[in-house]
């Protein structure tokens, strides 16, 4: 699709001050204050993001003095603790996360993780018993249960308590469990509203330990330095595609850290299946990489085999399960090109699509667990608020996945009696809906969509933090963008333009497209990849526009261009240089 460009504008007295203030290049500035840091203390503690000064204290949080207080009495009293995690990968890397706190402190505890197909999302009355007759006394959920009213009545009823920990929006009537911690419970005053069902659950860590030191629990054995399950936290904040500012951002950025030398059997096993070798690991190898593995647990088989990989002690247990998880990504691959092709041919049928501000379609036999990535693949693609149903035997599963302007939750909520169930945040929700009530859930949903989105809203927007020329760009410049890392939702890799550049050079292998730029006397290096250039969306993680390669390209030599890019450092035989990496590119006025 066209793109719309637009050079964000930033207050220039702002920049000058932020620039002052902080003794950064003005350009660095600039970027910050367009991320909404505009007083230097919130830039300066952007860049340093300190664990033990920047994040906001765990009894902040509604519910957390109670939830803390709970889980101490069942630790002093030997009660056994079950943590019930979604499949997903956030739910599973915040269920290693509590379980092995738990073990190291001495606690007793097992992990419960719902089977997908056979049990779906949440808890569910059948898992509730069995854990009843195991002795389980506290239950605590990880990325789920705000919806889950009558099993939490039941656990009660069967003699358990419940500790809700989950991210996703509530509903009006909030479940009568012992605590709920969730950020966007109306009178939550915790400051950040964006954490993931992993972030959660490190929180509930942090306040648990607090609790514990306070009653003297570490008296003889030492207080636990928690900073030693970052690494699952990363992996499941970052793979999990939350905002990463705020919290989540200290989280990532340490647990990066803590990923690349992580000596943890299951993440050592998951790099290598991953073909991970370096000891940094960056946003993107866990976006595309170790994250769609964990991920495919839960999608095609059983999430609890992630949960047991990295809370497993022995290397051979986890690097088996990891090979699984390979395997199960491999089929996740395929079933999901399968199912891909067949909703872009309903969408290529559908010859009313351009008049259309949504995209709703359905299929019976469509596997659900690759539902929200052939979702989040038809938004990419078309710009639309796009829902995707399997239907079994009348009945339907979905997920959904929204674009800027489209609350999803909001928009479910209004065709919610059409719905079984529905629930999510801003930008995804899942779905189940009897199929004979799917096309009128099509035209409603339509109509919700259409009510909320303009014409322009369905184009999609590249927002350009400053225009260059090549004359400004140094290496020094990538370093300094460097300490703004990890980019990601909420805080993206800047973007940059540069008008009237001539293509001077161009060399196209299988999966990319070499350039050579130059503008004013400057030439520079450029790369451009892309499915059209046989690298997989999986892998790449690359957005790149289709007419890079097309008969009437752009990119023929002498051509002026304006092009859209992000800065990169290259590395070639230990000397580094600075490159571009296109997004966008149109034939510029002056060709």
């Amino acid at each position: 699709m066209e793109k719309r460009w637009i050079l964000r504008e930033a207050d220039e007295g702002l920049v000058s001050l932020l620039s002052d203030k902080l003794q950064v290049p003005p350009l660095l500035a600039r970027i910050l204050v367009l991320r909404g840091l505009k007083e230097p203390e919130a830039a300066s503690r952007f860049i340093s993001s300190s664990l033990r000064f920047d994040l906001p204290s765990p009894f902040l949080m509604a519910g957390m003095e109670r939830a803390a207080e709970r889980l101490v009495r069942a630790l002093e009293s030997n009660e056994l603790i079950c943590i019930w995690g979604d499949y997903d990968v956030d739910g599973t890397t915040g269920t290693a996360a509590l379980v092995s706190f738990l073990k190291e402190i001495g606690g007793k505890s097992i992990y419960y993780v719902p089977h997908r197909i056979d049990e779906g999302y949440g808890l569910n009355p059948g898992g509730i018993k069995q854990l009843c007759s195991q002795g389980v006394r506290v239950v605590v959920t990880v990325d789920c249960g705000i919806s889950n009213y009558r099993e939490v009545e039941l656990a009660q009823s069967l003699g358990m308590d419940v500790v809700i920990v989950d991210h996703h929006e509530p509903p009006q009537d909030l479940p009568p469990a012992v605590a709920i911690l969730n950020p966007h419970r109306a009178d939550c005053p915790f400051p950040d509203k964006g954490l993931s069902g992993a972030g959660l659950a490190f929180y509930l860590i942090i306040g648990l330990r607090a609790k514990l030191r306070e009653v003297g629990w570490f008296t003889h054995s030492g207080t636990p330095d928690i900073r030693c399950y970052l690494d699952i936290v990363a992996l499941g904040t970052i793979a999990d595609m939350v905002p990463l500012k705020g919290v989540n951002r200290i989280l990532a950025r340490r647990g990066l850290a803590e990923l690349g030398g992580s000596t943890r059997p299951g993440v050592l096993a998951l790099k290598q299946v991953a073909r991970i070798s370096t000891a940094e690991v960056g946003v993107g190898q866990v976006a595309f990489q170790l994250g769609p593995r964990i991920n495919a647990a839960g999608r095609m088989d059983a999430g609890l085999k992630v949960v047991e990989m990295l809370t497993t002690d022995s290397r051979e247990v986890a690097f088996r399960i990891a090979q699984e998880l390979d395997e199960h990504n491999h089929e996740r691959q395929a079933m999901e090109a399968r199912v891909l092709e067949e909703a872009l041919s309903q969408v290529d049928a559908d010859t009313a699509l351009r008049d259309r501000s949504s995209i709703v379609l359905g299929r019976e036999g469509w596997h659900p667990g690759v539902l929200g990535i052939v979702a989040s693949r038809i938004v990419e693609r078309f710009h639309r608020p796009t829902v995707v149903i399997g239907f079994d035997q009348g009945k339907g599963k979905g997920s959904a996945r929204s674009i800027r302007g489209f609350h999803m939750v909001e928009g479910l909520q209004q065709c919610a009696d059409l719905l079984e169930g529905f629930g999510g945040h801003e930008y995804a929700g899942g779905l189940s809906i009897k199929q004979e009530k799917f096309p009128v859930f099509l035209d409603r949903f339509e109509q919700v969509a259409k009510a909320c989105l303009a014409p322009e809203d369905l184009i999609p927007v590249l927002e350009v933090d400053a225009q260059l020329d090549f004359a400004q760009i140094e290496l020094s410049l990538a370093r300094q963008i460097d300490s703004l890392q990890p980019f990601g939702i909420g805080n993206p890799e800047p973007l940059f333009i540069t008008k009237a550049v001539e293509v001077s050079e161009r060399r196209i292998f299988s999966n990319v497209s070499r350039l050579r730029l130059r503008q004013g006397g400057r030439t520079l290096n450029a790369v451009a990849f892309g499915p059209q250039f046989g690298v997989s969306d999986n892998e790449s993680g690359g957005e790149i526009s289709s007419k890079l390669d097309t008969p009437n390209s752009t990119l023929l030599l002498g051509t002026k261009i304006d092009v859209v890019y992000r800065l990169s450092k290259n590395e070639w035989n230990g000397t580094f240089a600075v490159e571009l990496r296109i997004v966008d590119v149109r034939v510029s006025a002056e060709h």
